[in-house]
């Protein structure tokens, strides 16, 4: 199988391009972060590439025979609604839709032709959007209308469509998320992100070595191969407990509780407390 793994530089595209090659599969592994592809195995091809960049993706993957697309990519940073610019809103939406739409559009063609599929890694909060993640969160519930709406396109011409939507998982996102948050606060940063004063400043340094429970990355990189591989794979995978429940919580409870015990799960919320004791 002829695989192409977006995201490879990251705890979880790397660590299905490891596998998928460990496995016999022809792996090309993409991300702009040179230096990390470079810790990738031999066996993995590699190349830097932007993935915003529609017109470099193109270029890469001409006339390129692929049976998988499988996209890793994604990234966020914390900060209120009303402390995110339209700069900072536009790069989380490039980085973590955008990109995955100039990727997916380019490899169709060949993917139809071969009967291939596409595995996109989400994110529960496409499906509980959280406070404080608002831009990463309106990112992922678009992400997943992408993928309801590109499945029920490709999947009647040969093209098998899969969802994966792991809870906090320890790639270092969330680590970064917060020491850009410790870096700024106390700072005015104007249109760059949260500044230390202001009505969200408790909030802020609440995030303060924000490192939330999570699920391991074997897990999810499991889930994913078995994307990639499965004779007939699932529409959608949720990893972890919270990624499964919290969305069937939504359904059924009130906005007004539902909203409550979502607050509670973050730094300084009650259930945030119980699960860090």
């Amino acid at each position: 199988m002829d695989v192409l793994v977006t995201g490879g530089a990251g705890g979880i595209g790397g660590g299905v391009a490891r596998s998928l090659a460990a496995a016999g599969h022809d792996v090309l592994g993409v991300d702009r972060d040179a230096e990390g592809l470079a810790a990738l195995p031999d066996a993995v091809e590699t190349a830097a590439v932007d993935l915003r960049d529609e017109a470099a993706v193109r270029d890469l993957l001409a006339d390129r025979p692929l049976d998988a697309v499988v996209s890793c990519v994604g990234g966020y940073e914390i900060a209120a609604i009303e402390d995110t610019s339209a700069e900072a809103f536009r790069r989380q939406v490039e980085t973590n839709l955008t990109a995955v739409h100039a990727t997916v559009s380019a490899a169709l063609p060949t993917l139809r032709e071969r009967g291939g599929r596409v595995v996109v890694v989400g994110s529960m909060v496409g499906s509980v959007a959280l406070p404080y993640h608002g831009a990463y969160s309106a990112a992922k519930a678009g992400l997943d209308a992408y993928v309801d709406a590109l499945r029920r396109e490709v999947g009647p011409r040969g093209v098998a469509v899969a969802l994966v939507e792991p809870g906090p998982v320890p790639t270092g996102f969330n680590e970064r998320a917060a020491a850009a948050v410790e870096a700024e606060n106390g700072e005015a940063t104007g249109d760059e992100g949260p500044s230390g004063e202001g009505p969200y400043a408790d909030a802020y340094r609440a995030f303060e070595g924000y490192s939330p429970a999570a699920t391991d990355v074997e897990t999810v990189v499991e889930r994913v191969v078995t994307a990639t591989t499965a004779d007939r794979p699932g529409t959608r995978y949720r990893v972890s407990r919270r990624a499964r429940w919290l969305p069937r919580l939504a359904r059924v409870l009130p906005d007004r509780v539902y909203d409550r015990l979502v607050r509670a799960g973050l730094p300084g919320g009650l259930l945030w407390r119980l699960l860090h004791r």
